[in-house]
């Protein structure tokens, strides 16, 4: 009688391959699908922000009747030649002097929105008789502070990160504050106190730029650099001569942002209220993502600065491709203008996020949005200005 074997019930050596095939085929179909999932919950959030920080404003308006200023300045305006005319531009030492309880401030509207973010314990450590630098150094109030932990400016906000950019800044990690880096006493330069954030100045150019001092790499800013990067603070005859003293017959003026037909809700030392807004709070942009240069990367590493790292070369970004940073320094590192489009890496001046396809923006009318970044560069300045009298129309 001829015997009949069993099957043994394991799996085949094939079988099992073929398991993992289909395992490996299935995992490589879900990965795109659950890195959009993450990107598009990380762009949700960060509109979340945005949404909140808005709020946060109406919230200051509604107690002061005005919007708080762009940037707080009180020292003697520095001046300089532009098309051969002598104009304003606040002193970039305000901030960052050590020269206390004489008045300087150097603040950005950030610090003043922060008890509408339940940040009001980090707005109650503030001293008002230091300057921003003064603020970023616990050696200044080290009774306070020491029991707080740092100096208030240094303190992460979670509302002021957009998530797909950092969730924080790690500990020892320098801020990208590269137009004013200051040592401080104990030679060590500020950490924390990140700002992904940026409120609208309007359509206009904002700062003043000397190339001549070129901004620091992280952690090599010479002790009283401050990079010359100051906004534009312009007299009413300064604005006039800039747009008559030109070709004569010709009147192209020049498009600084404080021109009535520019400006938009925050500058230097400005109190905007909803009412003087004549183009519409749902045609004015209040703030966006500001441009980081994040993307700005060799071989999906992000790049500081230009240099020679292990026999490649090192893309080298030019003056206005280095980004300031910090929720408490009023200037660079917290407006941004329309001049130029978003999202396309020029200048430290302009809006720009890290999601695909466009860029985040707060309306004044309390709602926030997502912008294509092939806005149209007319509709984007149009939504810059604040009362320019041009509606931006669809967008």
């Amino acid at each position: 009688m001829r015997s009949i074997r069993k099957r043994s019930s394991g799996f085949t050596l094939i079988e099992l391959l073929v398991v993992l095939f289909i395992i490996l085929i299935l995992i490589s179909l879900l990965l795109p699908a659950v890195q959009n999932a993450r990107a598009a919950a990380r762009r949700t959030q960060c509109l979340n922000n945005i949404k909140q920080i808005v709020l946060a404003l109406h919230e200051y308006h509604d107690g002061f009747m005005v919007f708080p200023p762009g940037q707080i300045n009180s020292a003697i305006p520095e001046q300089v030649l532009l098309n051969g005319v002598a104009v304003n531009i606040v002193d970039p030492q305000e901030a960052t002097i050590n020269d206390q309880f004489q008045g300087f401030h150097g603040t950005s509207w950030a610090l003043h929105i922060l008890p509408y973010l339940d940040q009001g314990n980090v707005y109650d450590q503030w001293v008002f008789d230091f300057n921003v630098w003064a603020n970023s150094d616990i050696q200044m109030n080290l009774i306070n502070w020491t029991v707080a932990g740092k100096a208030p400016s240094q303190f992460d906000i979670d509302h002021f990160y957009c998530p797909s950019r950092r969730n924080g800044m790690t500990t020892g990690e320098q801020t990208l504050r590269i137009d004013h880096e200051v040592p401080l006493f104990n030679n060590q330069f500020v950490n924390g106190g990140g700002m992904d954030y940026a409120g609208c100045a309007g359509s206009g150019l904002l700062f003043f730029q000397d190339q001549s001092i070129p901004p620091v790499s992280l952690g090599t800013a010479p002790a009283g650099s401050n990079g010359r990067r100051s906004t534009y603070n312009l007299t009413p005859a300064q604005i006039a001569a800039l747009t008559t003293t030109l070709t004569p017959g010709l009147v192209t003026p020049l498009p600084i942002y404080q021109r009535s037909d520019l400006v938009g809700v925050f500058g230097v030392n400005s109190s905007t209220s909803i009412e003087s807004i004549q183009d519409g709070t749902t045609q004015t942009i209040l703030i966006s993502e500001a441009e980081r240069f994040e993307k700005l990367t060799l071989n999906d590493q992000l790049v500081i600065s230009g240099n020679i790292n292990q026999n490649q070369l090192v893309p080298t970004r030019d003056y206005e491709q280095f980004a300031s940073d910090g929720w408490a320094w009023g200037g660079p590192a917290t407006m941004f203008s329309t001049y130029l489009a978003p999202n396309k890496l020029e200048t430290f001046e302009s809006a720009g996020g890290p999601h695909e396809n466009g860029v985040q923006v707060g309306l004044a009318d309390g709602s926030a949005r997502m912008l294509g970044e092939n806005i149209s560069l007319q509709v984007w300045r149009h939504l810059g200005t604040a009362s320019g009298g041009i509606p931006a129309g669809n967008f």
